[in-house]
């Protein structure tokens, strides 16, 4: 797990074959295999011709989105409400992520704030579902239907409309700044789970090993801005043995935990 700082530095995590230097504000909101929606002309563009406007029935604007969704799912934790990450923050459409007040979340899309969905997962859906110290988050995205969902531990959110129509860009990195506490456990789909998977992911594989098809904690690169602790999850510092050995009067034990302070960049698989 990682702990992070609110005012120093934060963290990126992207697969081990993704470059993040690289830039993808080019690439397209929506697309077709054959020829993006806005793609320049130099002799009839299509936003000028009155023959062949962009709406007629074999130029749609609406075309296929680049995924059918996304889903993040993540464990926390933190004791002030803040923003927990961003994903695809090079896109034209970053998502960010936050906690709100009284257990609520909130899904802000534009750089700029101006279109947020709230999420306030109150109902019970999986009553077997046991607590355990860490906040157990995964949200879904359904492109297609233009919805989303949010669940937490045993509950889940009622499905919320978008208040814009959102397709993930595809760009596999999250960002995390700006907030005290630890994270671990990372994953992204490029589509919408189902209840079923995001049960297995909240009972830490009750069906079956999960595994991110666009982002796995397990196969993962990590670049770190300032200051970021790498350290051993709560769930193996708690089942490490006692040590036997007395400490001699005026001698402290010697401090094995290494602390990870970075003030370069680096990319690193863990």
């Amino acid at each position: 797990m990682f702990t992070l700082s609110r005012d120093r530095g934060g963290i990126s995590f992207y697969p081990p074959y993704y470059d993040p230097s690289s830039s993808t504000t080019n690439r397209p909101y929506y697309y077709t295999t054959n020829r993006p929606y806005y793609y320049p002309t130099t002799k009839r563009p299509y936003y000028t011709t009155t023959n062949r406007p962009y709406y007629t029935t074999n130029r749609p604007w609406t075309t296929a989105p680049a995924t059918r969704g996304v889903s993040v799912c993540l464990r926390y934790l933190a004791e002030s409400f803040s923003s927990l990450f961003t994903l695809s923050p090079s896109s034209r459409v970053p998502l960010q992520f936050g906690v709100g007040d009284a257990g609520s979340y909130v899904m802000t899309f534009t750089r700029y704030s101006y279109y947020s969905q709230y999420f306030r997962p109150n109902i019970k859906f999986w009553p077997n579902i046991r607590p355990d110290i860490w906040n157990r988050v995964c949200f879904t995205v359904d492109s297609m239907k233009n919805v989303a969902q949010v669940f937490s531990g045993s509950n889940i959110s009622i499905r919320k409309r978008l208040p814009l129509q959102y397709v993930w860009s595809g760009e596999p990195v999250m960002d995390f700044s700006g907030f005290d506490g630890q994270l671990t456990d990372v994953q992204i789909w490029d589509y919408p789970l189902s209840y079923r998977e995001v049960f297995n992911y909240m009972t830490s594989g009750f069906y079956a090993p999960y595994q991110g098809s666009a982002l796995s904690w397990s196969y993962i690169s990590y670049s770190p801005r300032g200051d970021a602790l790498l350290e051993d999850t709560f769930e193996l510092l708690g089942r490490q043995p006692i040590s036997n050995r007395r400490r001699k009067k005026g001698r402290w034990p010697k401090k094995t935990r290494k602390f990870y302070n970075v003030w370069e960049s680096k990319r690193e698989q863990l």
